[in-house]
């Protein structure tokens, strides 16, 4: 998490910008299942769903 003194005033509380490289083929899959306008909402999903599957495998 990043400090909250290092964010500019116009940036969002609560979230941090994260800069990732995608192989263009993975990105080119991602697009067409997520849909125009979706990419973001459907990388934290999938984020979402991976950590809760790991969490079930260490209980």
């Amino acid at each position: 998490m990043q400090d909250k003194n290092t964010k500019a005033p116009f940036e969002r509380s609560g979230s941090t910008k994260k800069n990732i490289r995608f192989e263009d083929d993975l990105l080119d899959q991602i697009n067409r299942a997520a849909g125009n306008g979706q990419f973001s909402s459907w990388v934290k999903e999938a984020c979402r769903e991976k950590l809760e599957r790991l969490e079930s495998i260490k209980k």
